[in-house]
């Protein structure tokens, strides 16, 4: 077989001392996790509070958006009553209204 590997002993030494640092990093990755009462690592609820995080993001958006859109029509509700009620005394004025 021209496609098969041979490794000597110091290849599979290398592996082997390899596939330890691997394994111990996952078990440190496993560490960040929360525990089941069993003492599984909780991965559905890690994944639930991501979830309800980006959930809270959205709604947190949303409101956002929404506040200021309401800003955006009150104050241009608001410039035209001001303008508005500039026209009417200016008119009032010039036809000697008020005095």
């Amino acid at each position: 077989m021209e496609n098969e590997v041979h490794l000597g002993k110091a290849d599979n030494a290398h592996l082997d001392k390899r596939f330890d640092e691997i394994m111990h990093e996952l078990q440190k990755i496993n560490g960040a996790f929360a525990r089941n009462p069993d003492g599984s690592v909780d991965h559905d609820g890690h994944r639930q509070y991501h979830e309800a995080m980006i959930k809270a993001a959205t709604a947190q958006e949303q409101f956002w958006n929404e506040l200021k859109l309401e800003v955006a029509k009150k104050g241009i509700w608001s410039l035209l009553v001001i303008i508005c009620g500039l026209v009417v005394v200016g008119v009032s004025a010039k036809l000697g209204f008020g005095k």
